[in-house]
């Protein structure tokens, strides 16, 4: 198990977040599965399971040996909190923070949609999020995570279910998922 309650050994280090990279993780769902898992940090293991939201891109996945249920499980099960739940169970918004990994993947993922019209404020003041937008880069960010970039802990994940050998194949067809022909 990569994440837990409390994180006290965190699989990657972390430092305070960039505020507009927390908007990102909270955007494309990596924060929330963090917090599922009752973790302070938002590690390449939360933008893993967040991206593999997209309902194309855990099709593309499950084709090349990634299947969400399993990823789920190699991370942990989810905290069980509610009401009656010990207070300060889960941490707040303010308590999350990026671990390298995660904050050089989200990173890169911004820099690579500036300029785009698709994604000029697809997070709204209100936190709430374009979906065409949010599915374009949770794919995005998958294949990013397939290819290695700040992968730590996700890299971890993807090489004990195998995925290297249709790693290339994934990522062209992340890029591309409308694309028939196969790879």
């Amino acid at each position: 198990m990569l994440s837990g309650v409390g994180d006290e050994a965190p699989v990657e280090g972390g430092a305070p977040a960039d505020p507009d990279l927390v908007a990102w993780a909270r955007g494309l769902g990596a924060l929330q599965e963090a917090e599922r898992l009752g973790s302070s940090r938002i590690g390449t293991e939360h933008l893993l399971l967040a991206s593999l939201l997209d309902p194309v891109a855990r099709r593309l996945a499950h084709d090349a040996g990634i299947d969400f249920r399993t990823v789920q499980r190699h991370l942990g099960p989810p905290v069980r909190a509610g009401i009656g739940a010990r207070p300060g169970l889960l941490p707040t918004t303010a308590q999350m923070y990026l671990s390298d990994g995660a904050g050089r993947a989200l990173a890169a993922v911004r820099d690579g949609a500036a300029g785009e019209a698709l994604f000029a404020d697809w997070v709204r003041p209100d936190l709430s999020t374009d979906p065409r937008a949010r599915s374009v880069l949770r794919r995005r960010l998958l294949a990013l995570l397939v290819a290695g970039e700040g992968a730590d802990a996700a890299r971890s994940v993807l090489a004990r279910l195998e995925v290297e050998p249709r790693r290339d194949w994934l990522v062209a067809r992340l890029a591309d998922p409308d694309d028939p022909r196969p790879r």
